[in-house]
């Protein structure tokens, strides 16, 4: 669990603040209309994507579609392949937010990689074909393997795990991250490979966590 440490502050009055800051709501509002415009950007890519595909799809289809400048794209998603990271991104963060709704931070290893890779399929299955348009793409374009993100995620759950004792002590957890995430990977390549769905995606996922924590659960 993380704590916050509360930090002293100074003993001495600090001065009014200045009007142009704390009364100008001009930045936030460039802000958001920033992430309403990559958003948009983002959406009309995935809607390409998964229409003609990752390679028949330009940076140009995307501008149109999204109705802004070319270098507008650009702006946002410097390279094509960003849009596969964002997209990764996303799912991730619902994974974790899953996880924090239900307050299952110091829960049991498996229970908290389990959730995960629930929010995972469960996301899959909602957006099959842009699911397999883009994890077909990513597969394809990037090395997924190459120190995935999902990895970091999964390793910061077996970290805290193992500091609490309920893994055993000799247990790599950027090992076992990584081994997590490419059973993951493997798993979601054999389910996109077909037509109609092959198998039930989320229960071969908590089939491999099982799988995988009798190795790691101490």
């Amino acid at each position: 669990m993380i704590y916050l440490v509360s930090v002293p502050v100074s003993e001495s009055v600090p001065g009014p603040a200045s009007p142009s800051l704390a009364e100008d709501p001009a930045p936030d509002r460039r802000a958001r209309r920033r992430a309403e415009g990559r958003q948009r950007v983002f959406q009309a890519a995935v809607e390409l994507f998964a229409e003609r595909g990752f390679d028949a799809t330009t940076m140009d289809d995307i501008a149109d579609r999204a109705d802004v400048a070319r270098a507008t794209v650009f702006n946002y998603f410097q390279r094509k392949t960003a849009f596969l990271d964002e997209w990764s991104a996303v799912r991730r963060r619902a994974a974790m937010s899953a996880i924090r709704a239900e307050h299952l931070d110091d829960h049991p290893l498996p229970e908290i990689l389990a959730r995960y890779m629930v929010e995972l399929g469960r996301m899959s299955n909602r957006t099959r074909p842009e699911t397999v348009a883009l994890m077909g793409a990513a597969f394809d374009s990037t090395n997924v393997l190459d120190r995935p993100p999902l990895a970091e995620d999964l390793a910061m759950f077996i970290t805290r795990a193992r500091d609490r004792g309920e893994v055993r002590a000799d247990a790599d957890p950027a090992l076992a991250g990584l081994l997590v995430a490419t059973g993951y990977f493997a798993i979601l390549t054999a389910w996109i490979s077909a037509g109609p769905a092959p198998f039930d995606l989320t229960a071969r996922l908590l089939q491999m966590v099982s799988i995988l924590c009798d190795g790691l659960v101490s």
